[in-house]
């Protein structure tokens, strides 16, 4: 019986370039996903040391409302403001947008004379545009991937005695 010999020479750089055209997707789309996860995780804590911020000192108004917006130029949205613009300015492909919605809820305010603790609640949403550079990138195209972050924190301003 007569056996035909083959020639396995090319067998072993067909193979890697076969695994390489695989692989090489796969670990960009990883890219990106990583991309948009350290977004996400950014957005998260500007969001969330925003709204600690934001409820750090008064109310924009010492009048009890629920869920009142908070607009520019108010002091706890300019406190939110002041901590993104200083602390976070990202390296990765992400941009956090100029804009925020804030709320707060004030319940209860202290009489005049005696002053206390302030009780309500600053709400901060923050939103962050993120670019993936790879795959994801192309699918999604030039608008990138949006994401947002909510969170509310206890209101810790406490009105110091006005009297005697």
């Amino acid at each position: 019986m007569l056996r035909k010999v083959r020639n396995k020479k090319g067998q072993g750089a067909a193979e890697l370039v076969g695994a390489i055209v695989c692989l090489v997707p796969v670990i960009l789309v990883v890219i990106d996903l990583g991309v948009v996860a350290i977004g996400a995780g950014i957005n998260d804590a500007v969001c969330r040391d925003a709204a600690r911020a934001a409820a750090s000192g008064p109310p924009s108004e010492l009048t009890l409302a629920e869920n009142r917006v908070v607009t520019a130029g108010k002091a706890p949205h300019e406190r939110a403001m002041s901590v993104i613009k200083r602390l976070y300015a990202t390296n990765v492909p992400a941009k956090l947008r100029d804009t925020i919605e804030a709320e707060e809820s004030v319940r209860d305010i202290p009489p005049a004379p005696t002053g206390g603790a302030v009780d309500g609640e600053v709400s901060i949403k923050t939103t962050i545009d993120i670019y993936p550079p790879f795959i994801v990138g192309a699918v999604v195209g030039n608008s990138g991937v949006s994401l947002s972050s909510k969170h509310s924190v206890a209101i810790t301003y406490v009105m110091p005695p006005s009297g005697p």
